[in-house]
């Protein structure tokens, strides 16, 4: 059994290895994607403050909506109330609007299937190749890394539970050859690293398969299933009259003056509530209140928030900051960082493993 773990452990290895390896570095650059974006894209993330109030969110939504072609509909709106912030609007999946709240005078239009950022995204998703092929090759791809992280445990269990032995299996050799510092860098720290590898895995696995996210959420909340939320009806307005969308928005504005980002959602049917997600704390999805407005008076018709949930709804509500480490704010993120960094390192001293085992010792007989 232990040769067949031995075995299984290298071939899938080498087999899933550049794809753990591009999953993850692309993951290093996502867990500060929103730090890297305001630093590059300074021009239009931000804008000088006026001493006015912001202009009519309906306003801004058709203007966003005129920037770019019929089309393609504004379908989100992400408003961060910060002063000397733009809000952007999401056109479908390809364009991003940037909007002055003072003026209501577009900024920008970022097209989505060039913006790096975006690009990385995809990447790490679905390695460019599209959602019906990529999309699986990467989900089985860390679902197999998920296995070798098991295995590994495996491999790397010592022999013997003696002084000799444990030293060996959890120190690292720093002033040893290249080769047993490369080794010891695989089994050691892989074994430090084991649970955050296995919760990064784990979340992503969350997004790729139906099944894992319900057995996931199913097990670490003690078999509680997870609500089932029913978006409240609306009466229609007959989709010229935009005074209630502005309306609502005030009053979400009045709820939480202090939100981090307000998100919403443009929903098609006429009888679909206005919908908005307030996030309080920032980069930190988990945190975070739902409210549904009637179209035509601006009534609040339902609202939920994190205290509302229940285990099984906590948990898959902080699968996200988890996944890219934001559940603590910054030191979680650097943790998340450098754990990434580090499983894109295993394949690469995996292999230098396995060549140095099989070449290496070639050489060495020439010698």
């Amino acid at each position: 059994m232990k040769k067949l773990n031995g075995w299984l452990h290298l071939w899938l290895g080498l087999i899933t290895g550049l794809i753990t390896f591009i999953v993850s570095i692309t993951g290093c650059l996502y867990v500060f994607i929103d730090e890297i974006r305001e630093l590059a894209y300074r021009d239009r993330c931000y804008v000088q403050i006026e001493n006015v109030p912001y202009q009519p969110l309906s306003v801004m939504v058709a203007q966003a909506q005129a920037a770019v072609p019929a089309s393609h509909e504004i379908v989100r709106a992400d408003i961060q109330p910060a002063p000397g912030r733009t809000w952007v609007f999401r056109a479908g999946a390809k364009y991003r609007v940037y909007v002055n709240p003072y003026t209501a005078d577009v900024i920008y239009v970022e097209d989505q299937n060039r913006e790096f950022f975006r690009v990385v995204l995809e990447l790490h998703r679905n390695l460019l190749l599209g959602k019906e092929i990529g999309q699986p090759i990467v989900a089985y791809s860390i679902l197999i890394f998920l296995l070798l992280c098991l295995s590994g445990l495996v491999l790397w269990w010592p022999k013997k539970w003696n002084r000799k032995h444990l030293k060996k299996s959890f120190t690292v050799k720093w002033k040893a050859s290249f080769k047993r510092l490369n080794y010891d860098l695989h089994n050691v720290w892989g074994f430090y690293m084991l649970i955050p590898a296995l919760v990064l895995a784990m979340t992503g696995l969350v997004y790729s398969f139906s099944w894992f996210d319900q057995a996931f959420t199913y097990s670490f909340s003690g078999g509680q299933h997870r609500t089932q939320w029913e978006i409240p009806k609306s009466a229609p307005t007959g989709g010229s009259d935009k005074r209630g969308l502005d309306s609502a928005f005030a009053d979400v504005l009045r709820r939480y003056p202090k939100a981090d980002m307000v998100s919403m959602r443009v929903r098609e049917a006429e009888d679909a509530p206005y919908d908005f997600q307030v996030r309080m704390l920032k980069s930190r999805t988990y945190h975070f209140e739902w409210l549904y407005y009637d179209r035509q008076t601006a009534q609040l018709l339902y609202a939920y928030g994190t205290d509302d949930l229940n285990t099984a709804d906590k948990i898959r509500a902080m699968n996200f900051d988890l996944h890219v480490g934001s559940f603590m704010g910054l030191p979680s993120k650097i943790f998340a960082f450098i754990c990434s960094m580090f499983c894109a390192s295993l394949p690469l001293t995996g292999f230098l493993i396995w060549y140095n085992r099989k070449w290496g010792k070639k050489k060495k007989r020439r010698a």
